[in-house]
This record gives structure tokens, C-alpha cells and sequence, in this order.
């Protein structure tokens, strides 16, 4: 059947009824007798979004990251993983003769066996691994230590690793030997049987292990105890400022903790009368000295020490003034340690011209301890040879002797000559024998200022001494630690245990003898360990080696993980050769590669907004363009492509390889006036026209426009419309 042209445009009229268009009939002439038009389709002029788009293709890929080679001849004893799986650090990928592969974050592959002794950055790889880990593998280096081969074996053991070359059990006999200072009881011998490492044990199965401090006594550490350290090993300080010491603990103590400091110095220290008195020779004020030991607060992290250090017009040597935090020794009931730091030696600068003598007092190193019954010996030293002989007053001051009890009742106007045409000498005071079982006692004395015009002299540095008046009775010695049964490469500790406190520190010899060999099983030993001065229990501690331990290349994979397996090349129970591939690593997400040729490339950027499509599973995702290549691919028959990397905002699921097609928003206009393509034609002189109904009076009138964008039959309109006209559509356009 043939469809004449009204009735076409009928069937149009009432389609575009549907849509929006109706029909109007165009307003005749003056002529009534004038036939009418046709009629013709009208369209309301619409604001509406227009986009130019460029469609291009594109592919899922995941990047493979890197392909795990065997490390040496064996066969896959167990299969973890599987082509698709994602594996995180900690996991285990596969065995080899039995060890466990396990994956690990690094900065590269292990590539060799190590082992106690070894040197090098894999091994510093290793110790990082294994301090991540929670296995404190004692100081992060690059150096391979038995503290190393410690965390290793706790690591390994978590994992299921067997031994090496396990060994039967082997003994070490400990026996306290005859020494000075001390007497041995009955019982001062042990034994202890060395088993061999328990593979499959967990962690929490194994005593502590403490890395090794040395051989003989250590102090026990538990990590929860604070170490407290200085913050400079040395410092310097000119008369009349503050110096300011940081003390650090880590971590801060729970609870107030009374800290040890010890004060040595060749400067003098005083009170505010001493201050006052200008013929007093003082360095520093004696006021945050005074109360020691001092309490440390418990959650504080630092505390500081403020040292105000006084001017004067007296000639004198730079002085050295040292600040020592002494350590808890004893391994039982320690409350505290010791930092990498313990002690900061401060030098006070003095820059006078001399004057009159300056007199310093000391105790030379063989006078520093007295039997009972001795005399304490003081030695005075002037800073010029002395013309005539110089009265010098003295004064005991303090310590824990006891005058008339301990030494000799003094004078209470105490003086001694120094020697003419000297710079050195010397005065001693008496000390009383008794038979009193009582810890070592001291005697301290101190130089005092010149109280007679005729005999002016200054106070150096340093004016005070001290001597140690040592008992002569001894303490019995026990071994209280019963016979035990540990895994090779755990840590011993012996208690030994004394009936009375020692006044003074003991060294104390032992013995060590069994199957076990010094230095194969065992750490070499001293033979020799001090029992601190007043306490009564202290651990003789001897770490074991664990020599089953031994660490190869192919017990941690690293990568960047987390990270996807591409494709496991083996199976289980199947038998690889050196470098023989297990598997390749990949990204564990997605990266969507597009495809453009020359032309379409020239109109791509990165920072795009784009629609990415899947065409298998019916997913789309907004995203932007990422990375574009700017050298094309020459495809074998001379075909060239650009690629690039698309980023989407939500997760695809999909498999590599699957097809997408990317819409690259080119161009985009929002709320544009548009009219129909059909609606646009040209006038005379070729400029773009659209006819416009007058709603009222069905009057046309053609009106000139500029267009812009264009998307499928519709126009943008930059000007000439309002934006809700109505104009007619040709439909010969």
C-alpha cells in the first residue's frame, strides 16, 4: 500500500503528539481565497544536558608483579594456594622439603643461608621481619647474632619448622668455686639437661627468652620495666649557667619509682649560705642534690635535672662534674634498668687569672677502701708549689661511719699543714677494728675555707672525699636453683642466694662442667660474676644455642603484599629444580587498559570523565582517565594503538581478559537551550534560521541563531532563543 505525504504526516503528528510536538497550521495570506498550506510538525524549544562522546574499547588486566622461583632442589611437600587466591603477610604459600613458605613484606629476596656470624643487609631485612613480627631479635642490624637465632626459632617454631640436625640431650654442671669475700655452703653445684628444639610448639609454649647481655650476672629485663638513660654522654657548661639533664625512661614507670644517681665531680657544691659567702668556693647549688635518690613519677617519660652552676673570681682548672644513674643489678625484684646512656660528664669552663693557691682534695685510687683498723687517707693537692708551709682546715662532713665507733674523735677545729716547696700531701684519720658483722661504712671530708688572714688559699674544683671503711666478715654462699630440664636455645638462670647481704660487691667464681660443649651448646662463659653489695639474691644467667635453627631463602617470600596469585606452576608432590617457576604474583585488583587509535587519541587526556560498561554481566562505573601513553604500539601488521589506565569509584567483578567499553565524555553542556536538528535550516546568505510560532496569532517568524554542541537529532542553541518558543520542524530535514 502506497502512503501518500498527509497521510504521512498525519501518522508523524500523532507520534509527535506523544513526544511533546503538535501540529499547526501555517496563517494565510491576506487573500481569503488564498489555499492553505499544509500543515507543518511544531516542537517546543527544551533546555536539556548534551554530551560529546567518544567511545573506545578496553580490557580487564591485572599487572603481574613478580614470578617466586624454587631457591634450590626439593619437592613441594604441601600446596597453600591456588590460581585467584590473595594473600596477605603472615600467610603461608607452600613447603619445601617441609619448611614453610611464608610470605613477608621486604624490600628483596632473600638470596642465601644464614647464620650465626653472618654479615650483610638480608641479614638487617631479617631482624626487621622478625621484630614486626613480635620476636625481639635484640639489637636491629645487620649482623646475625644467637639473640637472632633466638627470634628466628620462636618465629619458626610458630610456623611448624622442624630442626635441622637434632641433637640428644646434653648436661651443664654449675658449681660455685672457693673465692675471697665469700664462704660456700653445702649445696653450690646444680645440673641442667639441654633438650633438643620441640618443633610444633607455639611461642607461649617456650620460657622468655632474654637476649644476652654477657656472660656472668645480667639484669633481668622485663619489657614492662622502664629503662632510664641520660640524654647526652657529655656536656658542657661555663660558670654562672644552668645545666639542664634529661633523663628518659621507656616505657614511663607505672608506678613512682625510686631512681639511683650518683654524683662525682672535681666542682663544688654548696648551700645558699655558702652562696652568700664570697669567700666561699662554690660551682653549683647543692639544692636538687640534696634528696637523693630521687623519685620518679609514675607515667612520666622525661624528667630534667636543672644544675645551676655559680661564677667566681677564683683561678681554677676546668672542672669535670659526672652525673651517673646507677643500675639495679639484682635480676629479682628489680624495679628499673639502664639505658643505652647512664652517665653525662659535664665540664665547667673557669677562665680567671691566678691569684693565690687553690687546694683540691682527693683520694687517691689506692686509699679508697681501708680495713678496720687502718687510717683513711686523704691526699690535698695545691695548683702552685707552695713557698711556706699552709694550715688547712678540714671537717668530717658525712657518710655512714660513726665517729668515736668507726674512726677516731676529731678536733673541732680540724688542721693539717701542707708542706712547704710542695704541690702534693697528704693527712690520714684513724679508723676503729670491731667485730660487728655491718655493711662497709664511709668517711667523707671535706676542705674548709681559710679562717686566718695569714693563711689565704682557694677551694678548687674539688673538696671533698671519701673513703670506704670495708668489714672483713663474708657471707655464705647457696645455689638455690633445682635441676631442670630446657630446649636448646633457651636461657638458664641460676639463683644463687647469700645468708646475709655483702658490704661490698663479691666476685664470685664458678665452675662449669657436663656433655654440653662451651661455645657449641652454650655461650662462652667467664667463669667469674659479681654478687652486688647489698642484696641477697642474684641469677647467673648461660644462654643455650639452639643449632638446630638455620634460616634459607626460601622460608619468607617477599613482596609487596598484600598481592593475588596469577598461576601456581606446581602441584603437590611434585619435585622442582633450581629456579624452576611456582608461581607469579599479581595485583589483587583490577586495572582497566583502554585501546585508541591515532585519531581518538589526539582527543583523550588524562583527568576525563568516563562510563565504563562491562559487556559480559551487564556493570557499569563512572571513573576518570588516569594514564595515557604518548608512543603509539606497532601492532605485526603495522597497526597503530595508544593504551591508557581507566579508575573506576566502584569494585568490578569480572575475569582478566573481559571486554569493556569506555563513553570518554569529550564535551558536556548542562542545561543548554536546544531545538531539533530538523527545526534548523539556512537562510540566503547561509546563516543558520529557525521558524518561531507566535502562540497567539499563529504568526512565523524566522529567526537567526548560533549553535553549538550537537548530540543525536538535537542542537545546542548559544543564542537567539529564550528557551521556550515553539519552532517548526521541517520534515524534508
Amino acid at each position: 500500500m502506497t502512503i501518500g505525504r498527509k497521510q504521512l504526516v498525519g501518522i508523524i503528528a500523532v507520534f509527535m503528539l506523544f513526544a511533546g510536538i503538535f501540529v499547526a497550521w501555517q496563517v494565510t495570506g491576506d487573500d481569503p481565497n488564498e489555499e492553505a498550506k499544509e500543515p507543518e510538525l511544531v516542537n517546543r524549544v527544551t533546555r536539556r544536558t548534551l554530551r560529546d562522546e567518544l567511545t573506545i574499547s578496553g580490557e580487564l588486566r591485572r599487572d603481574e608483579l613478580s614470578t617466586i622461583n624454587s631457591p634450590f632442589d626439593g619437592r613441594v611437600s604441601q600446596l597453600s594456594v591456588e590460581d585467584g587466591d590473595t594473600i596477605t603477610a603472615g600467610d603461608v604459600l607452600l613447603a619445601l622439603d617441609g619448611r614453610p613458605a611464608v610470605a613477608v613484606n621486604g624490600d628483596f629476596s632473600f638470596y642465601r643461608q644464614l647464620d650465626v656470624g653472618t654479615d650483610g643487609p638480608d641479614v638487617l631485612q631479617l631482624e626487621r621481619i622478625l621484630f614486626e613480627s613480635g620476636y625481639d631479635p635484640g639489637a636491629v642490624d645487620t649482623l646475625f647474632t644467637e639473640a637472632t637465632r633466638s627470634a628466628l626459632r620462636q618465629w619458626q617454631i610458630a610456623y611448624g619448622y622442624g630442626g635441622a640436625t637434632p641433637e640428644p640431650e646434653e648436661t651443664i654442671v654449675v658449681t660455685i668455686a672457693d673465692g675471697n669475700g665469700y664462704s660456700i655452703a653445702d649445696k653450690d653445684t646444680t645440673a641442667v639437661i639441654i633438650g633438643p628444639s620441640v618443633p610444633g610448639q607455639t611461642t607461649a609454649d617456650q620460657p622468655t627468652l632474654v637476649p644476652t647481655l654477657g656472660a656472668g650476672l645480667v639484669p633481668f629485663q622485663d619489657p614492662a620495666v622502664p629503662r632510664i638513660g641520660m640524654d647526652v654522654a657529655t656536656a658542657t657548661v661555663t660558670e654562672g649557667d644552668t645545666l639542664f639533664v634529661v633523663l628518659n625512661a621507656e616505657p614511663a614507670p607505672t608506678a613512682d619509682t625510686e631512681i639511683e644517681v650518683e654524683f662525682a665531680s672535681t666542682a663544688t657544691g654548696g648551700n645558699q649560705d655558702d652562696i652568700d659567702d664570697p669567700d666561699t668556693d662554690v660551682d653549683y647549688v647543692n639544692e636538687p642534690l640534696e634528696d637523693l635518690p630521687f623519685i620518679w613519677p609514675a607515667g612520666e617519660t622525661t624528667i630534667t635535672l636543672e644544675l645551676e652552676t655559680l661564677a667566681d673570681d677564683l683561678d681554677e682548672d676546668d672542672e669535670e662534674w659526672s652525673i651517673t644513674l646507677i643500675a639495679e643489678q639484682v635480676v629479682i625484684g628489680a624495679n628499673y634498668g639502664i639505658g643505652p646512656i647512664k652517665s653525662t660528664t659535664v665540664e665547667i669552663l673557669d677562665a680567671n687569672t691566678p691569684k693565690i693557691p687553690t687546694l683540691t682534695l682527693s683520694v687517691d685510687e689506692d686509699d679508697t677502701e681501708v680495713d678496720e683498723g687502718g687510717a683513711a687517707t686523704f691526699t690535698i693537692e695545691s695548683d702552685i708549689e707552695l713557698d711556706n708551709a699552709l694550715e688547712v682546715r678540714y671537717e668530717v662532713i658525712g657518710g655512714s661511719a660513726v665517729e668515736d665507733d668507726d674512726y677516731d674523735e676529731q678536733d673541732e677545729r680540724a688542721t693539717f699543714d701542707f708542706g712547704a716547696n710542695d704541690t702534693i700531701d697528704t693527712f690520714g684519720i684513724g679508723t676503729t677494728q670491731d667485730d660487728d658483722i655491718e655493711p662497709d661504712e664511709t668517711i667523707t671530708v671535706q676542705l674548709l675555707p681559710a679562717d686566718d688572714p695569714d693563711e689565704q688559699y682557694l677551694l678548687g674544683a674539688n673538696i671533698t672525699g671519701t673513703v670506704t671503711i670495708e668489714d672483713d666478715d663474708e657471707p655464705e654462699l647457696t645455689m638455690v636453683t633445682r635441676e631442670q630440664t630446657i630446649p636448646e636455645g633457651s636461657l638458664i638462670e641460676l639463683i644463687v642466694e647469700a645468708d646475709q647481704a655483702p658490704n661490698q660487691d663479691i666476685s664470685v667464681d664458678y665452675d662449669i662442667q657436663g656433655s654440653a660443649t662451651m661455645g657449641v651448646d652454650y655461650e662462652v662463659m667467664t667463669g667469674q660474676f659479681t654478687f652486688p653489695r647489698g642484696r641477697t639474691r642474684v641469677a647467673l644467667t648461660i644462654q643455650t644455642i639452639d643449632d638446630d635453627v638455620i634460616f634459607v631463602p626460601s622460608d619468607m617470600i617477599v613482596a609487596d603484599w598484600p598481592a593475588r596469585i596469577g598461576t601456581v606452576f606446581v602441584d603437590e608432590g611434585e619435585t622442582v629444580q633450581l629456579g624452576r617457576e611456582l608461581l607469579t604474583l599479581t595485583e589483587p585488583d583490577f586495572t582497566i587498559r583502554l585501546f585508541a587509535n591515532p585519531t581518538d587519541r589526539s582527543e583523550l587526556a588524562v583527568g576525563q570523565v568516563v562510563q565504563v560498561e562491562i559487556e559480559a554481566g551487564d556493570q557499569d562505573s563512572s571513573g576518570i582517565i588516569t594514564q595515557l601513553d604518548d608512543a603509539a604500539t606497532i601492532s605485526d601488521s603495522g597497526g597503530e594503538s595508544y593504551e591508557g589506565v581507566v579508575e573506576v569509584d566502584d569494585d568490578l567483578a569480572a575475569v582478566d581478559g573481559a571486554n569493556v567499553r569506555i563513553e570518554v565524555i569529550l564535551e558536556e553542556r548542562v542545561d543548554a537551550i536546544t531545538v531539533p536538528i530538523a527545526a534548523i535550516s539556512l537562510d540566503g546568505t547561509g546563516n543558520e534560521v529557525v521558524s518561531v510560532v507566535d502562540e497567539e496569532t499563529r504568526a512565523i517568524t524566522r529567526t537567526q541563531i548560533v549553535t553549538g554542541l550537537q548530540e543525536g537529532s538535537f542542537t545546542e542553541v548559544v543564542s537567539g532563543l529564550e528557551g521556550d518558543e515553539l519552532v517548526i520542524i521541517n520534515v524534508d530535514n
